[in-house]
């Protein structure tokens, strides 16, 4: 086992990613994805670099579990924001498993094995036969009830977001204020306040928020 230490694995795979089938295509895509982890990949909560394998399927380790559906948003934000010439809506199923982890080989997160791991894959697994994009699996069934709820909410509030919405959302989530993000966009503030409350991003911090909490009273080694 890591340090008895609690971990959270994200994995994932890009929504309907049989579209993009000329070269150009992926490779454009695959390139947002990967920017997409760049916006996440900071030394103090990676415990293993994300990785693409199988050409549309990802996986990382975050050692921060508390800040893993901050990531898991960000990445999705961040596909949903850009688009390609074809105009295809790009997104990501991403499924959170927290937990315990037994062997994590250096650079190869694929080989990994341990309860966050396991947790993880199975809800993956799961999501494919469904309609939701995001799901949180931890080792407490109590806190799993809650956060299946509130999974759903927030999958049924990204499902209608629009490419300027979920650039907005992004930007607010990693903590740009309305006038940095109005810079980054390009757009007025009053366009970026309208964004903002369209898309219920004040629904995605109270879940943010709630999350986190919930993580930081069942973890005592963050």
């Amino acid at each position: 086992m890591v340090n008895n230490k609690t971990f959270a694995v994200l994995t994932g795979d890009l929504v309907g990613s049989s579209r993009f089938k000329i070269e150009k295509q992926r490779d454009e895509v695959l390139s947002i994805l990967k920017d997409s982890f760049s916006k996440v990949e900071t030394s103090d909560i990676i415990a293993s670099s994300f990785s693409i394998h199988r050409g549309d399927s990802f996986q990382g380790v975050l050692s921060r579990p508390d800040q893993a559906l901050k990531a898991a948003i960000i990445i999705r934000t961040n596909l949903l924001s850009r688009s390609l010439e074809t105009k295809n809506r790009l997104d990501a199923r991403i499924a959170i498993g927290i937990g315990k982890i037994d062997y994590l080989p250096e650079d190869k997160v694929g080989e990994g094995d341990g309860e966050a791991f396991r947790n993880s894959g199975v809800e993956l697994d799961k999501m494919k036969k469904g309609e939701q994009n995001l799901t949180i699996k931890t080792p407490w069934p109590e806190i799993n009830k809650e956060l299946k709820t509130e999974c759903a909410l927030i999958n049924a509030i990204i499902h209608r977001w629009t490419k300027e919405q979920a650039g907005a959302i992004m930007y607010q989530i990693q903590g740009y204020t309305q006038e940095e993000i109005a810079k980054e966009l390009k757009i007025s503030q009053s366009a970026v306040f309208q964004r903002l409350r369209t898309g219920g991003a004040w629904a995605v911090q109270a879940f943010l928020e709630r999350y986190e909490a919930i993580i930081k009273y069942k973890v005592v080694d963050l």
